[in-house]
């Protein structure tokens, strides 16, 4: 892989995370990276194991899943999920779900408890 690739590959890594809560395309993440579609994409999966796209996906579901373990009573998941780019609840919804073993509610609720634990063992 040459450099200007591998550049663009970390480029392109750099931009998606940077840019998680925005609205991102392909065509963005392509013009990031300073490569051409075809190898950014080619390369992309040979270092990650996953399209860019997918590795978009997989970013804002782990911090859609931070956010739910930090939240607080009053945060909606609805409000959590729009932040990390997820505009319809029930698909959503059901991707957590297929990902983690449990519901976007079942996590936050969790959390809440481990954190009640936590205060009373002090």
């Amino acid at each position: 892989m040459s450099a200007s690739v591998t550049g663009g590959v970390r480029s392109a890594v750099h931009y998606i995370e940077a840019n998680l809560t925005a609205l991102v395309t392909l065509d963005d993440i392509v013009r990031a990276s300073g490569v051409w579609d075809r190898v950014l994409f080619r390369h992309f999966r040979s270092a990650t194991g996953m399209s860019p796209m997918a590795y978009l996906r997989n970013a804002r579901f782990a911090r859609a899943r931070d956010a739910l373990r930090r939240a607080r009573a009053g945060e909606r998941i609805l409000d959590i999920a729009a932040l990390w780019g997820f505009n319809h609840l029930g698909r959503f919804a059901v991707e957590y779900r297929q990902r983690y073993g449990e519901k976007p509610s079942e996590t936050k609720a969790a959390a809440r408890i481990a954190r009640s634990i936590d205060r009373h063992d002090c």
